[in-house]
Formats: structure tokens, sequence, C-alpha cells
């Protein structure tokens, strides 16, 4: 007689399957509940699905899943996209300016939603230089917030519908005006592995951006092919999302509509320990920065672990890196006198933060320097980088490092690499000044 038994996983209590289910990923969850019976009702708890879908929406607390019935419904019905939300920044690719916007969970409509972030220059002021009465010193304050009129993304509960193959669809939202035929689908992105990536290519984000994964932001069919849309899940990037925008007008006793104006925008995100200030890196996090006539504009400063990286810019330039290497010699090769080095033993004794290398990459810009370039470098915040501490009022005590500044004409032309001096006045508030 052949004698049946049941394997040890369905023996364990109620609640050591619970904390197992846990350690899965939710298409491992899905995959146990059709193994039987008992793992069906275990894998059907609500709970497990409310705790998936909490670990997607930073900054709020769900307690229920309305407007769903349960929490595995309103998993499944955004399922791929809840990357989207958990990782919130994203800047895109649209050209010069690029577009900076915050995602998020809207649990009163149970949609995923994006909005633009936009600054705005605020108070203004202006005043002669005590240490150089030849520059006027613009100071700025900032007023950062969300522009809710019209959300760049909208993915409602039941904009997947029913049917399968969802990481190849193009999924209608509510956004812009349909009245006045302006329309948008959202689209999944096919990761690039990084052995098959060469110079030769397009890529999102730059490669001066770290980035855990990349994808094309050039086609020739506008992302149409098969081969840019993922095939299966493992496919899909969870880093770069796209968009696709058009619009659609219609002649009065015509049938059919008109569409042109079509374009795609790739977004993606940045590693959030990359953005996030610490003890050791209080610099690195999203910055504005007052650009005089092209207004505000966002960057992302980094405090990298290891120094010395080329400046790549988005189109191959020989002048700008002949410059770059000039620019650093430049400075390089500027004395510091006594009294620097005097001050900068005392500095170095208050703080050890003073060390390593900043960088400052534009995630919006302008027809000069656009987005995804460096704006300024400042290769040793340390003693090696220190031209003096200020004693000026308005710099009192900030520090005064060699950075590199980078400057360009209209579109891009002739971009190059000039010295300047970076002043460290605190934490959260940095001045560049270019010679």
């Amino acid at each position: 007689m052949i004698q049946h038994t049941s394997p040890p996983l369905l023996a364990l209590p109620a609640e050591l399957v619970y904390q197992i289910l846990t350690y899965l990923p939710s298409t491992s969850v899905a995959q146990v509940s059709q193994a039987c019976r008992l793992l069906r009702s275990h894998a059907n708890d609500d709970k497990l699905w409310h705790r998936l879908v909490q670990e997607n929406v930073p900054g709020v607390r769900l307690t229920s899943p309305s407007p769903c019935r349960n929490f595995k419904e309103l998993y499944t019905a955004h399922h791929p996209c809840w990357f989207v939300p958990r990782n919130k920044l994203w800047f895109s690719d649209n050209h010069h300016t690029g577009k900076l916007i915050i995602a998020r969970y809207d649990p009163r409509r149970g949609c995923i939603e994006a909005y633009r972030l936009v600054a705005e220059h605020g108070g203004h002021t202006s005043e002669v230089w005590a240490w150089n009465d030849d520059v006027i010193i613009h100071t700025f304050a900032p007023k950062v917030q969300l522009w809710l009129d019209d959300p760049v993304l909208k993915l409602d509960l039941g904009s997947f519908g029913s049917s399968g193959g969802r990481t190849q669809k193009e999924v209608r939202m509510e956004t812009g005006s349909a009245a006045q035929g302006i329309y948008s689908v959202f689209l999944f992105a096919r990761q690039i592995p990084p052995s098959l990536q060469d110079n030769s290519m397009m890529l999102w984000p730059p490669r001066i951006l770290p980035a855990n994964q990349r994808v094309r932001n050039d086609s020739q069919d506008h992302f149409r092919g098969s081969g840019h849309k993922p095939q299966t899940l493992a496919q899909v990037s969870d880093t770069t999302f796209r968009i696709r925008k058009w619009m659609e007008f219609t002649s009065l006793g015509q049938p059919a509509s008109v569409r042109m104006g079509e374009d795609v925008t790739t977004f993606s995100t940045l590693p959030e320990e990359c953005y996030t200030p610490t003890k050791e890196k209080p610099w690195q996090g999203i910055w504005v920065g007052d650009y005089s006539g092209h207004g505000c504009e966002f960057l992302v400063i980094l405090q990298p672990d290891t120094g010395g990286r080329p400046p790549l810019s988005r189109v191959s330039s020989t002048s700008s890196s002949l410059s770059f290497v000039s620019a650093r010699t430049e400075m390089s090769g500027e004395d510091t006198s006594m009294a620097g080095e005097e001050q900068a033993e005392e500095a170095d004794d208050e703080e050890d933060i003073y060390k390593g290398r900043l960088e400052a990459i534009k995630l919006t810009g302008d027809p000069n320097v656009p987005r995804g370039e460096y704006t300024f470098i400042a290769e040793d915040i340390g003693r090696r980088g220190l031209i003096r501490v200020a004693d000026e009022p308005i710099f009192k005590n900030a520090r005064v490092v060699k950075s590199i500044g980078h400057i360009a004409g209209r579109f891009f032309e002739d971009d190059k690499y000039i010295p300047s001096q970076l002043i460290m006045i605190s934490h959260d508030r940095l001045a560049q000044y270019w010679e």
C-alpha cells in the first residue's frame, strides 16, 4: 500500500507559514497559491498582500484597500507598476530642459499619479561682493511645489483591463485635456543589460549618473518595435518607464482624426542612497539652482566614494574634454597661501566632513547646458582644494574650494569647462563663483 505523507511545510503552524511567505516576491506568492488548497488559503491572506502594497507606497500608511475589496485585488490592479510610487522621484529626457516629477499613490481614488515639481525664485537680492567689488552676488529663496493642475502620469485601477500581456501594453491615461485633443499613454521600458551597452548607444539615464538599469532613449519608430518593449516580466525595468504623448485633430464632417506632434519621454530614477544626505556626505541631495535668465533648475549633487571620473557629455566633445583638463591644470597650479594653510588646519580640526569629490549634475536644464550634464565639479573639498575661509560678512566662515564650471553656447555648442570657486556656506546652501 502506498502511504501518502504531507509535505513538512503544510504541517507548520499558520503563523510560521505566513512568516515564510513574507520573504517572497508577489509573483512567487501567486505561484505558491497554485500548489494546493491549503497553501492557496495561506497565500490569499490579506495581511500578506497589505504588506506587499505598503512596501511600495512610502509616506502613506494604508489602513484600508478601498476602493478595492481587498489588498490582493488592489495589488493585482496595479501590478507591475508599483515601482513608480516606490521610487518617488523621476527625471526625464525632454530635449534640453528635462522634467522632474514626484510619484505617489492616492488611497482615496486608488490611483498611481505623478506631478511635476517646479521651483520659483522667491525673494531675490543682489549686492557687491566685498572680496571682489567687480562681482555682484545674487541670492534667492526658492519656492518649491508640485504643479497639481495636471498630472504627468495617472494610472487608475482599471487602466490595464483584465487581459494579459501587460508588459507590452500602452495604457491610456487621463492626463492633459481630451477636449483639446491631447492624449498620453504609459509604456514599460526594456532594460539593456550592461554587457550589451556600448559608447555608441544613446542611453537614459546618462552614464555620469548612477543607475541600477539603463534603457535606450533613441528610436526611429518611436519605441513601437517589439525590441523596445519587455516580452516578459523579468525584462521590465523597474527604474525607468516611458510616456507617449500626441495631439489629435478632427475636421467637421470628417470621421477620421489626424494625429500629430507625437513625442516619447523616458523617465528614470536615482538610487535613493545617492541623493540622501548622511553625516559623512551632508551635501549630496537634490538641489535648486538659480540660473539667471533660465530660471530655477534642479540638480543632484553627488559625493562619490572614488574620484577622477572624466566628464562624459551627452554628445562627445573634444573641446570640452580639453577644457576640462586645462581648467583642472590651471586650478591645481594656483598657490595656497600660508594663511590658507592655517585656515585649512583650523577647519579640518572642526569637522572631518570636508573630504573627497563633489559633483553637480543637472536633472533639469536649459538650451545652453541641458539636463544630464555636469554643471560644476569640485575635485577635492578637503585641504588640497581649499582656497580660503571667507571672512566677508555675506559668506562669513564659509569654506571656498577650487571647482570647475561647465558653460556652453546656445544649443550646447562649444561647451567647455572653466576655473571657478565653490563657496560652501552650509549643508543646504552653496554659491558658485564663475571666474
